[in-house]
């Protein structure tokens, strides 16, 4: 359908590091690939985009609140009041309109941090229905697109497809609200199998998924399995029996094959830990609260922990991070004398 992910992924445009100007042209390949890499890297569920950022997992809230939902209805209906809970307004809301059931989003009140104009707020919305159909398909277990009567968009104007192109379905422009149009039969479907608990990471890489062709995908099913086990530890999913139930297989079945590949669990998830570690602490996080963040139950494990990845301590690590930072920012603030 387009380039392959690893391609834009080495170009993405990131909301951070160009002062939260967002290119209102972006494809949907660009921004789900910026969206994905930031989410990651800052962990922030909104990417940067929200004056109130959500920690990563926040998501998985939402994942719990809907696994065992009985009928899409229910889970649009719970994953609209928790993602209202965690944004902290009534921004999400399901509707009834005759034979059609609607998932609206009015982002009229929402906290947006950027202020790039309408453009670019319409094609962050118009992103955040994609989120919300692909993290209800995958509860549901299928691709509910068929069910799709029609998307709405507080657009004026169409413009370059942008955002909008990814839809199969008729497009209502001029909306009072970001809406999801799906036929009221769908209400009442149940999902084809056993759901299991979702979070950001898995829909981000399910709708990527759709725009890498066969140079980005995974060579083998193998490394796709490295690159599912380490989804889920990004996540904050730290047990390894519930990453291996989440894959549909039992714990010796996923040592086996992660030891196919020279791998172990217990590695990939101190690379993980080491890696989140580094982040927070270069951020300015306390030692001690990027030992709660991490799970560890006090901050001497951590500590040993820490200083068995790195060499150094977290409170070195972290003084020099400071120390490196308020550098750079003296080397820049003098370049621009």
């Amino acid at each position: 359908m387009s380039e392959p992910l690893s391609m834009a992924r080495n170009r993405h445009r990131d909301p951070v590091d160009y002062g939260n100007a967002i290119d209102p042209d972006l494809s949907p390949l660009e921004y789900f690939t910026m969206m994905r890499v930031r989410l990651a890297e800052i962990e922030d569920e909104t990417c940067a985009l929200s004056a109130r950022p959500l920690l990563l997992g926040a998501t998985n809230l939402v994942g719990e609140r809907i696994r065992d939902a009985a009928s899409l209805a229910d889970a649009m209906r719970l994953s609209a009041q928790t993602y209202n809970l965690l944004h902290g307004g009534s921004y999400n809301r399901i509707e009834r309109h005759g034979d059609r059931i609607l998932y609206r989003i009015d982002d009229a009140e929402f906290p947006f941090i950027f202020d790039d104009g309408p453009l670019t707020r319409a094609m962050v919305m118009e992103g955040v229905m994609i989120f919300v159909h692909t993290l209800l398909s995958m509860w549901a277990g299928c691709d509910l697109t068929p069910q799709l009567r029609a998307v709405h968009s507080r657009r004026e104007q169409r413009g370059a497809d942008g955002m909008l192109g990814y839809w199969s379905v008729p497009v209502r422009l001029g909306a009072p609200a970001y809406m999801l149009e799906y036929a009221g039969s769908a209400a009442e479907l149940v999902p084809l199998a056993p759901a299991q608990t979702l979070n950001s990471i898995d829909v981000y890489d399910r709708i990527l998924a759709e725009f890498v062709g066969p140079t980005g995908s995974p060579t083998n099913e193998r490394a796709d399995l490295v690159s599912r086990v380490r989804s889920k530890l990004e996540a904050g999913m730290d047990d390894q029996a519930k990453i291996a139930r989440a894959l549909g297989m039992s714990v010796a079945s996923l040592r086996r094959r992660l030891s196919a590949e020279g791998l172990s669990f217990r590695a990939l998830r101190a690379e993980t830990l080491d890696r989140r570690a580094r982040r927070l602490l270069e951020a300015g996080r306390p030692p001690e609260v990027v030992a709660d963040l991490l799970g560890f139950s006090d901050i001497r494990s951590f500590s040993r922990a820490f200083k068995q990845w790195t060499g150094t301590t977290p409170a070195r690590y972290a003084a020099e991070a400071v120390s490196e930072n308020v550098l750079r920012d003296c080397a820049s603030a003098s370049s621009t004398r």
